[in-house]
């Protein structure tokens, strides 16, 4: 719970007490009141206050005695003082001041005023008692990272199995605070290594596949839930005493995994009564468990060369995430500790704490990005989207750590370039890594621009910046893993070498590419990314979310029609054809189905369709051969067809051929029903007398143009 700041009124007069506490009553703080400055040092002794709200004339030791002794006293030093007081000569308020006083109110008060100026030092209190707490568990996080960091090291140093598994399970239950822990790897059916924590018994080893959650050993995932531990192990006090009753407890399991995506077994944890994991604690023990799954699969397929890539990699990805520097975030809590920050200082501290506290969760997102990226599992969630609002976000992110190095970052958003199909937050990832890539080894006073635009079929973004640039010979080398130009110890900027890389990464999945430009060193760099343009285009984009999601789901509320229209459908593999055939024959329109294009183009002469939907990987002669007959055919042969790609190639490269090739639309595979349904009802508005001869030029990102 958030600690509840406190006020000292200090009075030797009662009814003055009464009254300054029933203005201040309001501000949901502690009031502590004092009659005498004898009091009110032993309540500053007892805890920390807000602000101490003094007066002068009381008997014995008066208000500037007092607040001179408050001076005095370390913990006391920079407590905020107000004087409240009908003495209001010069004299009085210089000495108030000269005792480093906030302020020097005459009575009678103005219950409005004086609320005001208490409340600012309330607020301020509250903030940096939140700084602190964030201190605190940064400090927790930073601990459990060396940890890993050691532990990485001794499990990939261990020299067999058991001793790997031994280091694990000691590490696992060290970093997470569990109370014991297991670890169980499966080389075969007949091999299987175990080792268990010393803390305490556990059930027996035929009770640990009984226990062991399916979703670990089976489905590959990481499995937390609240569990009965066996009998023989249950009812354990901390000491390993017990009654043998049934004791729940909390219980997180990761597997070892693969590069196969094989199990190679798992790693179990077990909280005591007074302890309950966490997603943070879920995500270690993950980690653990794949530093473990690569160092398994390296003892036992021997795989010298590889095995010691692997392990410079990890190794070189935990110590640069432990040496990323903490000194702003460390900064500014000592500033916030000596309580000298004036409020709008306190915000920029705490903003700043935040700041940096998101840049390590990041950080930490890199190294799991990586490690799907390793295994296969990184996947997308992809949807039509514009790519403007993704560059505005990712810019405005970054805006203030461009400030802070006075450089000029610029954004150029072409509003016409148009929707790609993409994942919103993975897109985010690509171009912010960029920018802070760019900001990171641009000079101060530099320059950084971010450019949206539409280059043929495709969304180009590219980002510009006047900073150190690229040598000839490491540009070849720049989105690879773990790869830094500068990787000495004097090296200028630090990071952990992933960000390029996955950018690289993220930007195929969406079939674009990425590419890195620079005339060398201390000339800036340039990175272009190249996104293929959405085919969906009658599909209506909402400016947010939410009215995107409405829009969409209006739309496929409405029944497509295509009664009437004539489809000539070319697919030779038949559940394909069968099942294209059913879904364009219930829109209303008649099909003809092929398997061949030599079927296909003689159908076409003979039967004139409204649309050509034709697969690319065709027997004996491909869809791209098939194009280029039709449209050497004369329009009244059915040579100017409108044509639509429906093919499981969909890489860029393969779009663009087929938009070359004569096709007006990709379609790739899978793809849900109502969008050929839709694509098909805009094919048919096509113009027949469209030149089919400048390959690419009707595509318009790849889709049919509007009927004027």
């Amino acid at each position: 719970m958030p600690e509840t700041p406190s006020i000292l009124i200090v009075d030797d007069s009662r009814d003055k007490l009464v009254a300054l506490e029933s203005i201040l009553v309001d501000l949901r703080v502690n009031i502590v009141k004092a009659r005498s400055g004898k009091e009110a040092l032993r309540r500053l002794l007892a805890e920390d206050f807000a602000v101490v709200l003094l007066d002068v004339r009381m008997p014995g030791m008066d208000g500037f005695e007092t607040a001179t002794l408050i001076r005095e006293r370390s913990k006391t030093a920079h407590t905020p003082i107000i004087f409240i007081t009908a003495f209001g000569d010069e004299t009085h308020v210089a000495r108030g001041y000269s005792l480093k006083a906030v302020d020097y109110i005459l009575t009678p008060v103005v219950p409005d005023v004086l609320r005001t100026k208490v409340s600012v030092f309330v607020e301020l209190f509250r903030a940096t008692m939140e700084v602190k707490r964030q201190a605190d568990t940064l400090r927790q996080r930073a601990a459990q990272l060396h940890r890993l960091a050691a532990s990485s090291l001794a499990i990939n140093a261990a020299l067999s199995l058991d001793q790997m598994l031994s280091v694990l399970v000691a590490s696992a239950r060290e970093i997470l605070g569990a109370q014991r822990a297991l670890a169980v790897a499966r080389v075969d059916e007949r091999r299987t290594h175990r080792a268990v924590s010393a803390a305490s018994a556990i059930p027996d080893a035929e009770d640990i596949d009984v226990a062991a959650p399916l979703a670990a050993y089976e489905m590959n995932r990481a499995w937390r839930a609240t569990g009965l531990v066996h009998p023989h192990g249950a009812g354990l006090s901390a000491d390993g005493d017990g009654d043998g009753a049934l004791e729940t407890y909390d219980v997180l399991a990761a597997p070892f995994t693969g590069r196969d995506g094989r199990n190679l077994g798992l790693v179990k944890v077990f909280a005591d009564g007074d302890r309950s994991f966490t997603q943070e604690d879920e995500d270690l023990l993950v980690q653990l468990a794949q530093m473990t799954s690569i160092a398994i699969e390296n003892a036992l397929f021997s795989e010298a060369r590889e095995a010691n890539t692997l392990k410079e990699e990890f190794l070189s990805t935990v110590s640069h995430e432990l040496r990323t520097p903490l000194s702003a975030m460390l900064s500014w809590l000592w500033m916030l500790r000596r309580k000298e920050l004036d409020p709008e200082a306190a915000a920029r501290a705490i903003s700043a704490v935040e700041r940096n506290a998101r840049a390590q969760a990041r950080l930490v997102d890199d190294l799991l990005d990586v490690s799907r990226i390793m295994t296969g599992k990184l996947h997308l969630d992809c949807r039509p989207l514009e790519v403007g609002p993704v560059v505005e976000a990712a810019t405005d992110s970054l805006a203030a750590a461009a400030e802070a190095k006075a450089i000029t970052l610029a954004r150029l958003i072409d509003p016409a370039t148009g929707p790609v199909l993409g994942d919103t937050g993975r897109l985010q990832q690509v171009i912010w890594n960029l920018l802070s890539n760019s900001i990171k080894f641009t000079p101060r006073g530099g320059h950084v621009e971010v450019r949206l635009c539409r280059v043929g079929s495709d969304a180009e973004v590219r980002v510009t910046d006047t900073g150190q640039g690229i040598a000839p010979g490491f540009l070849p080398h720049v989105f690879e893993r773990f790869r830094q130009a500068d990787a000495s110890s004097t090296r200028t900027s630090g990071g952990l070498g992933l960000g390029l890389a996955i950018v690289h990464h993220l930007v195929e999945l969406h079939g674009g590419s990425v590419e890195a430009l620079s005339d060398g060193e201390g000339r800036g760099a340039t990175f272009v990314v190249t996104l293929p343009l959405a085919t969906r285009h009658d599909e209506q984009l909402a400016r947010s979310s939410g009215a995107a999601a409405v829009e969409e789901a209006r739309a496929a509320e409405v029944p497509c029609s295509l009664e009437g229209l004539r489809v000539l459908l070319v697919e030779d593999e038949v559940d394909a054809r069968e099942a294209l055939s059913a879904i364009v024959s219930q829109a209303g329109a008649t099909v003809a189905a092929v398997g061949t294009a030599g079927e296909a183009l003689g159908r076409l002469v003979s039967w004139r369709p409204d649309v050509l939907v034709c697969d690319i990987g065709l027997p004996a002669e491909d869809g791209y051969a098939l194009i280029r007959k039709v449209r050497a055919l004369r329009p009244d042969q059915g040579g100017d067809v409108p044509a639509v790609a429906l093919t499981a190639y969909a890489r860029a490269s393969d779009r663009a051929r087929a938009l070359a090739a004569g096709f007006q639309v990709h379609l790739a595979k899978p793809l849900e029903p109502d969008q050929l349904l839709r694509v098909l009802a805009r094919s048919a508005q096509l113009p027949h007398d469209a030149d089919h001869g400048k390959p690419g030029e009707s595509a318009s990102a790849g889709q049919p143009p509007d009927r004027a």
